[in-house]
Parts: structure tokens; sequence; C-alpha cells
């Protein structure tokens, strides 16, 4: 929200002189000096119908008193903002009858200062993300009595007023509703992504530690290192748990940056060369075909956190890491491909902050191909069938609207570095049988959806993936076919995947060349 002098009769001379029924929508327009764009915002609420009102405001101060006597629902615009035609339409047919819904937005076109439009399409409700970027953007609103619940607007915030409002508003929401279509063009200026500005990402990293503290989650925020006006989370564990590092394996040798070498062996060892946690267990879970040697060089680079289960099946890796999970004494238990290697010393850490808070049940992370590229950003579900975000694009791809660069809430993650508490992989069965080689760790994910839980991947784990070196990386047709008669439904329509891009790679690329 922006501007500081409201000229109200410009909006008032848009006005119809008929007398109008009772908004169930008001929203409330923070006015600048440039009553032509105050006009244009007027006219295109004004266009919408007489079920909506514009408040026009000159400070936050007096958008907190507007909207204390708001009833219905509650939206905020910015002078030169426009509402497209059928815009309250699609926001009435969205919530009536819908009498859980309390917080709603939709997608939006951003024009920038030389009057280039594009549009900026969002993910369903992503509250991991929310934290480190305003993505909700235009056109969100809330109901009225929700917002006085949560106890309104604070003035003191200054420009993070809507946004502490949308947080704390998030959290008492019963359900929050994503449309998928653009309702508003929003005066973006320069800005290539959603973001704070300058001056107010001191005030927004007080607003997320607030939010964190409410929330119980064990963290702070801090600005992005990379990129301006986002933040990040760091960790602030209050306690630390035993985690067990569950590495299924068959013992496999390959070349990795041109030496020859024991998957397992290196995964490992980078493991305990470069993590800064140090309550860890790792659980090998070792095929019988694994030689004595091998089994020696895991005990001999340390005796106490390594330890191993025979596994003496035919391949099989739902079994193998469930057997792993049976076994492990962590209360956290992360499952790892052997062919991996660790990157960022805090990976734990950075993983460990979602999986304690109790809404999540699944944690991914950020994995890159052995030439620096990305091999998992989450998991999407494009045109019905699973795709890795960004698979094969550079490490430093901002992604749209900067999804690239912020934790998010996803489909599902990759089971080559997944994290969940030991009870939520037990609740939901761990691992199903059905899926031997391809495809379980989708299907645990569902199933953490099913059960109510979040799923996150965090771009602050990194991780190094050979993949498929372990194995072949054929995917077996049943095993498709069966992911598909089973989750069809989520895959063909991913409500973290937008609908408006395209099908075929799940590189957020728009399907429509302009809004």
């Amino acid at each position: 929200m922006s501007g500081v002098v409201a000229p109200r009769a410009a909006f008032h001379q848009l006005r119809h002189d008929a007398p109008m029924r009772r908004p169930w929508c008001t929203l409330v327009c923070i006015a600048d000096e440039s009553a032509t764009d105050l006009r244009e915002t007027a006219a295109s609420v004004d266009a919408c119908g007489h079920d909506a009102r514009l408040e026009v405001v000159d400070s936050v101060e007096a958008a907190a008193a507007a909207i204390a006597d708001a009833d219905g629902w509650i939206g905020f615009l910015d002078a030169g903002d426009t509402v497209v035609p059928g815009a309250m339409e699609q926001i009435a047919a969205r919530v009536d009858g819908a009498s859980s819904v309390d917080l709603l937005y939709s997608d939006e076109i951003v024009r920038d200062d030389a009057g280039r439009e594009r549009a900026r399409y969002k993910p369903a409700w992503s509250p991991d993300r929310l934290r480190c970027q305003p993505y909700t953007g235009r056109l969100t609103l809330a109901r009225a009595a929700l917002v006085a619940s949560a106890g309104g607007l604070r003035p003191d915030l200054g420009g993070c007023a809507e946004f502490d409002l949308v947080l704390r508003v998030g959290e008492r929401a019963r359900e929050v509703a994503h449309i998928p279509r653009p309702l508003c063009v929003h005066l973006a200026g320069p800005t290539p992504y959603p973001r704070f500005a300058t001056d107010d990402v001191a005030r927004a990293i007080q607003v997320v530690d607030e939010h964190l503290a409410r929330t119980g989650v064990e963290a702070v925020a801090r600005p992005h290192r990379t990129a301006p006006g986002l933040l990040r989370l760091e960790p602030r564990l209050r306690s630390q748990p035993l985690v067990s590092i569950v590495i299924p394996t068959g013992g496999a040798r390959r070349s990795v940056r041109g030496t020859e070498v024991t998957l397992v062996v290196g995964c490992v060892a980078s493991i305990l060369r470069r993590s800064t946690y140090s309550r860890i267990e790792i659980v090998c879970v070792l095929d019988d075909g694994v030689d004595a040697s091998t089994r020696e060089e895991l005990a001999r680079l340390a005796p106490g956190p390594v330890r191993f289960v025979d596994f003496d099946e035919p391949f099989h890796f739902s079994r193998k890491a469930n057997r792993g999970v049976v076994a492990a004494a962590g209360d956290v238990v992360v499952v790892l491909n052997d062919d991996t290697e660790v990157r960022t010393p805090g990976w734990i850490e950075a993983m460990l902050m979602y999986a304690l808070d109790s809404p999540v049940g699944a944690v991914g992370a950020r994995l890159h191909f052995e030439d620096g590229s990305i091999q998992h950003a989450g998991v999407v579900g494009v045109g019905g069938n699973p795709g890795h975000a960004y698979h094969g694009f550079p490490a430093e791809t901002v992604g749209h609207g900067a999804n690239a660069l912020v934790p998010g809430n996803f489909l599902a993650v990759t089971g080559a570095c997944l994290m969940t508490r030991k009870a939520v992989f037990l609740e939901v069965g761990g691992m199903s049988g059905w899926f031997p080689e391809s495809y379980n760790d989708l299907d645990f994910c569902m199933k953490v959806h099913r059960a109510g839980y979040r799923v996150v991947a965090t771009p602050d784990a990194v991780l190094d993936h050979f993949e498929s070196s372990s194995r072949d990386g054929h995917v077996a047709a049943h095993e498709l076919d069966l992911i598909r008669r089973r989750w069809g439904r989520l895959l063909r329509a991913d409500p973290f995947y937008n609908p408006n891009f395209r099908s075929g790679v799940a590189d957020f690329d728009r399907a429509l060349s302009s809004p």
C-alpha cells in the first residue's frame, strides 16, 4: 500500500447517484497524489456493479478505521490498480455457499512503468512461501469478521500492515481459496517479482518473527542473501532431536568427478564431514551383495553414528526404506539416496525447522546434477504426469515470481532426500510396497497431504545427486499407470502448479505469450 494524499472528489464524481444496496465487499484504496490513477481504480470497481464499494483513504491509519466499520469481505488496492470486468462475480461465485473460506486471493497482471504487462500466476495456499515473500498480492480478500478477530490492521507497520494482516488471518482461516485467473491489474513499477519495498524489509522481518513466534516455528527471518526484497528463514532450534538418516544401498560404484568411488561411502563421508548438526545416526540398509570391504569402510568412517540393517530381498526401494525407518532410533528421519553428497553444511537444520512444525509432514531439499544444474526443486503434476520443477535449469534460476529462490509448498518432494517425523511416516503407512522402484516418494507425499499435512521444498538445503547411479533410471510402465490411477485427479490439477502454465514440462512457463 502506498500514497499520502486522497483526492476523494475524483472518486465521488465517478459514483452513480443511484442508491447502493448494502455492499458485500469493501475494497480499501490508499491513494497517492495522482487523481488519474484514482479515477482508473474507481471506475474499474464501479464497473463491477453496486455489490462492492471503494473506500478511499489517505493513510494506513485511515485504512484501519475504514475496515473496522466494514462487514462481509475486505480487500486492498493501490491507486492505479484496476479490477478486471467480472472479477467480483467470480469471487462471489467462489465464496457463495463456501462457508469455510475465510481468505481468498487471485492471480494478477502487473504493469511496469513503461506500460508493459505480464501475468503473475500463483500457487494454492503456500504459507511456507508467504513467510519469505508477499506472494498473494492482488487481489486478496478476507472475511471482515476474521479480520476483526485477528486484531484488524496495525497502522504502526506502515507498508507491511497488509502483509501482517494476511499472515494473521491465514493463521486462523479455516480454508484459503485461490482463484487461478488474473482478476486485477496492479501497478508494480520495475519490480520483477512480489517483494517488500526496501524501506519495508526491516518491518517485514519484525512481522515474520512475530508470526513465527505465534505459530511455534523454530526460526527467525533474515534478508535474502541474493534477492532484494525477499526474506529467508534461519533455524533457531530449541532442541536437538536425534535425526536418523536412512540410506538404502546396494554398494554400487561409479565415477564421480573423474574418480571411481563407492557411492554410499562418499555419501556418508560427506554427511560426516560437512554437516553442522551433530545429533545424527546413519542407518545403512544393505543388500546381500554389499561386500565386506564396503561395510568395513563405512564402519571406519564413524563407528558410533553408522549402523547396518540387512536386506536380503530383491531390489525394492520402498521396503528397504521402510525397514530402515522402523529400525531408526530418531524421532525425525531422512530417507536419502546413496548417490547424493551434502553441499550446504546446515542442510539438516534447514529442513528440520520445517519438519518440527506440526502442520508439515514432509520436507525436501534442492538437488543438483553433477554439472551444477537443478535436478529437483519440488515435484508438480503436469498434465497428469509428475515432474521435477526446473529440472535441468541453471542453479541460479529465479523462477516465475522468484519461486525458485524461496521455500514453497508442493504436491510432493523426491525421496532422494526426504525428511519427516517418524510418527508421520508410520501414520501414513510408510512407502507403499506397490512401488518398488519409482513413484514411492510421490505416493508417500500424496498420503501425507491426505492426512492433512503440508509438503515443503526448501532451496536452503542443497545436495548433489548423481541421479540413478544405483540402478537403471527406467520407469516401469505399470508403476506410472498405478500412480495415475491412484492420484490422477491431483496430477491433472495440481493446486500448486497454476493451470495457466503450459503442460509438458515443469518449468512454470506461461501457457500464453500474453496475459
